[in-house]
C-alpha cells in the first residue's frame, strides 16, 4: 500500500486493515478517482473525511442507516 505512510501521518491510525480502508474510501467515496492527482492538502483532507465516514458507517446510527437501505 503505496499511500499508507501519508494516510496515517493524516489520521494517526496505523493499523494496517484501517489504512487500507481508508486509501479504498478515499479513491472511491471522496475522490472518486486516483490519488496521485491530490495536493498534500487534499490529500490529507480526503483522509480525514474518508476516515470520519468509516467510522460513521460502523457506528449505531449508520449501521441503521446502511440496514434500513439494504432492507427497503
Amino acid at each position: 500500500m503505496f499511500y499508507a505512510k501519508m494516510i496515517s501521518e493524516a489520521t494517526g491510525q496505523t493499523n494496517p486493515k484501517i489504512l487500507a480502508d481508508i486509501e479504498d474510501s478515499m479513491r472511491n467515496d471522496i475522490f472518486h478517482s486516483t490519488l496521485d492527482w491530490q495536493s498534500k492538502a487534499q490529500f490529507n483532507k480526503g483522509a480525514r473525511e474518508a476516515w470520519e465516514l468509516l467510522q460513521f458507517m460502523q457506528s449505531p446510527e449508520g449501521l441503521e442507516i446502511i440496514n434500513y437501505m439494504m432492507t427497503s
